[in-house]
């Protein structure tokens, strides 16, 4: 479905012209969806630049902001658009999203580069920095790239359509952002069926293992009468060597008594 920029679209131009004229101290302004609609609304604003721009960006939703930095090459004013894909959001939701990108560009006009960003290392000021500086090809002002731009986007027939080199560059940047996504939750997918099947695999083999224990168990009902008989068995032997001991004992007792007697009887 596409996007709905009418709803609140005063409440984002409002929010957009802050950051673009300079005469405010926002710098950055952020823009979102209400709930799971199509409808695209204006989130938050704020003065604190890149940085705090990055604690507002929402890693489960889809969101786009628009922020105003200097660029460290010409000290110039320069504005950056930031196509947020929180890695949290849902993918079918991310896809739906995607044709809306163009939309919105055209909507919050003056960027001077776009950025693709799913997660805070790709938002960090200093990437995003260099971003901007390596972007500078010569000095000009503020005002005559907005210029520029709105030239660019004016209709230039009914039938003739311009080509916009840095459009066409936007769109390749976007489906090579896609194709990733759609290759990472391919392979994410992979990861949790060989997971789920080790898994498996591991409770099969304890199930197995029991079962053949059971089994043996079964199978072998008359083991503790056999414990059983094998010790009486060792009792009983060790009960008659200690009788055939004390009886040697006592003969030899005897013997040796008899002898005795005998011995003063012939003295």
């Amino acid at each position: 479905m596409a996007i709905n920029l009418t709803k609140n679209r005063d409440a984002i131009l409002d929010a957009w012209k802050d950051v673009v004229d300079g005469k405010t101290s926002t710098d950055w302004a952020l823009f979102g969806y209400e709930g799971q609609s199509n409808d695209l609304e204006f989130v938050a604003k704020g003065d604190g630049g890149l940085e705090e721009l990055q604690t507002e960006l929402n890693s489960g939703t889809i969101q786009y902001a628009f922020a105003r930095v200097l660029d460290p090459k010409t000290t110039l004013p320069k504005c950056v658009l930031i196509n947020w894909q929180g890695e949290g959001a849902p993918f079918v939701r991310k896809g739906t999203c995607a044709n809306h990108f163009r939309d919105v560009e055209r909507l919050l006009k003056g960027a001077h580069i776009t950025i693709n960003a799913r997660n805070d290392e790709e938002v960090d000021p200093d990437v995003i920095m260099d971003k901007v500086s390596k972007s500078t090809c010569s000095t000009y002002s503020f005002t005559e790239r907005i210029g520029e731009v709105d030239r660019q986007t004016a209709p230039v027939g009914t039938v003739y359509k311009r080509v916009i080199p840095k459009n066409e560059i936007n769109v390749e940047e976007r489906d090579k952002f896609w194709q990733k996504e759609e290759l990472e939750e391919k392979q994410r997918q992979v990861e949790e069926k060989r997971k789920r099947e080790e898994m498996k695999r591991l409770d099969k083999e304890k199930l197995e293992k029991e079962a053949e224990l059971a089994a043996q168990e079964r199978e072998s009902p008359e083991q503790p009468a056999r414990r059983i008989e094998s010790s009486n068995r060792k009792e009983a032997e060790e009960l008659i060597k200690l009788r055939t001991t004390d009886a040697r004992a006592i003969f030899e007792q005897n013997t040796n008594a008899g002898q005795l007697l005998s011995s003063k009887k012939s003295s």
